[in-house]
């Protein structure tokens, strides 16, 4: 079983501010800080720091290369990875507020310049059985959930942005859908976590789900089977990328033959060590020893 994630690879520009600026309104950011980011690049270096063997596929500019040393450090395989001259890497400039929360606007760059030729180089040496993480950040996601459905792989999608462009998809191919409750909404038209997941199984018999609700936990569901896990209560100083953290361990530990209620909390401890810490995935995703010790000593009580 190989692990391929085929996604965005971003440069984060995350500024300080005192609440998310609303419309018209014009405010002053406290800080900027510069971080490697991007679902793609996220998903990838969690899964390596959970303990898995991982490739990373995607498209930079050049004043991308510098981001590609610093998680290959982390154990991320970058040899796919292209460099397109003239093009910006794709970035997002993040607000972060005085909790701890965010807002992201994305700009694709190279990411959107993602084709059908070079989808079939990447996945010429895999087939059945091996995973293919990927989300909707990226250009010509139809073809290469496609093309990973033909050879057999374990499709594994966080449908963000959700767009009508991806609901228009052919999404039944999808194995396991990670998603929060906007994109629940924006699938299913429903705003209450049991009414998505319900209606998701509807539109997807075939595939596994996992909801995650911020403060309010997350729940997995694949036909009967269904559990809940809370969030944890600790202080929080970013919440960027601690979805892609708690995908990338639940994913590992789900790989790892662990059952969905262990899965979800061995998720939940990692994110609870991810929102503790600035920044994206690259500083604020935990290892499995380090999610480990927190499990067995935990500085936190139950959120819900």
């Amino acid at each position: 079983m190989k692990i391929l994630t085929l996604g965005s690879i971003n440069i984060d520009f995350n500024y300080s501010v005192a609440h998310i600026t609303t419309p018209k309104e014009t405010q002053a950011s406290t800080g900027l800080e510069m971080f490697p980011g991007g679902k793609g690049l996220n998903h990838a270096l969690t899964l390596a720091r959970a303990g898995l063997e991982v490739q990373l596929a995607g498209m930079i500019g050049e004043n991308g290369v510098q981001m590609l040393h610093m998680i290959e450090d982390s154990g991320v395989d970058t040899s796919l990875v292209r460099t397109i001259e003239g093009e910006q890497t794709g970035h997002a400039i993040i607000q972060v507020d005085e909790v701890g929360q965010n807002a992201i606007l994305l700009y694709g760059g190279a990411n959107r310049k993602i084709d059908e030729a070079y989808v079939d180089e990447v996945l010429e040496n895999y087939g059945e059985g091996d995973i293919l993480v990927s989300q909707n950040e990226i250009s010509c996601l139809e073809y290469i959930i496609d093309r990973a459905y033909e050879k057999g792989m374990y499709i594994v999608l966080n449908p963000s942005p959700c767009t009508q462009e991806l609901l228009r998809q052919d999404l039944t191919k999808v194995s396991m859908f990670f998603l929060n409750e906007v994109e629940g909404r924006a699938m299913t038209s429903y705003v209450q976590p049991g009414d998505i997941l319900i209606h998701l199984e509807e539109l997807y018999p075939d595939s596994e789900f996992v909801l995650t609700l911020g403060a309010q936990g997350a729940f997995y569901k694949k036909g009967q089977s269904q559990c809940y896990h809370p969030a944890l209560s600790v202080p929080v100083v970013d919440t960027t990328a601690a979805g892609d953290v708690f995908e990338g361990y639940f994913l590992a530990a789900h790989l790892q033959g662990k059952n969905p209620t262990e899965a979800l909390k061995y998720a939940t401890y990692a994110a609870g060590l991810a929102i503790s810490h600035p920044g994206a995935a690259y500083f604020s995703a935990p290892t499995a020893e380090e999610v480990t010790a927190f499990m067995q000593h935990p500085r936190h009580t139950s959120a819900g």
